[in-house]
């Protein structure tokens, strides 16, 4: 799992991280489709859903962030959604885009091999509390996203040890044909 946080002079955000799987690419996807679970990976979304029911580009979000007791009501859009490769959203203040850390987050896969897959998880946005001392932002981005890499990878290898206990099913078609 490797990961690089940039924090520009101008407040420009990107935080980009990868966690090499031992899944094939269907199957992650088959997890990872699950907006809700997935956009909760962020250790201060609570409770995020789609409002139109279903994830797909263009769908708005609601994410409430919580921390310490006080929760801070945020909306965002599905940016992107691409069937078998990833998706973005968004994660907005509904103060407007130049406040409370706008930002992006985008989750990408692509197969190392049969068995292997490689998910990139992304975020870029703008830092906007100009008050706080730059080495501590950067800790800060450091440790929510870091969080993000651990939760993530966490629960696919949960999905796969899942996959490995699971109990054989015979094959439909016979011996040895399955």
């Amino acid at each position: 799992m490797k990961a690089t946080i940039i924090l520009k002079p101008s407040g420009a955000v990107d935080c980009r991280g990868s966690i090499d799987l031992p899944l094939p690419l269907v199957s992650v996807w088959g997890q990872l489709r699950d907006f809700p679970r997935f956009a909760a990976q962020d250790p201060f979304h609570h409770h995020p859903r789609v409002l139109d029911g279903f994830p797909r580009q263009g769908a708005p979000i609601e994410l409430s962030h919580r921390f310490c007791g006080v929760t801070i009501r945020r909306a965002g859009r599905i940016l992107v959604w691409r069937e078998n490769l990833g998706y973005s959203y968004s994660d907005l203040s509904r103060y407007g885009p130049r406040h409370g850390f706008p930002h992006v987050l985008s989750y990408r896969l692509q197969s190392l091999t049969p068995d292997s897959t490689r998910l990139q998880i992304t975020v870029r946005g703008r830092w906007t509390a100009a008050r706080i001392p730059r080495s501590l932002t950067r800790l800060y981005l450091r440790w929510v996203f870091t969080q993000i890499l651990h939760r993530v990878r966490n629960e696919l290898l949960v999905y796969q040890l899942w996959r490995k206990r699971r109990p054989s099913s015979p094959s439909p078609f016979g011996r040895g044909l399955g």
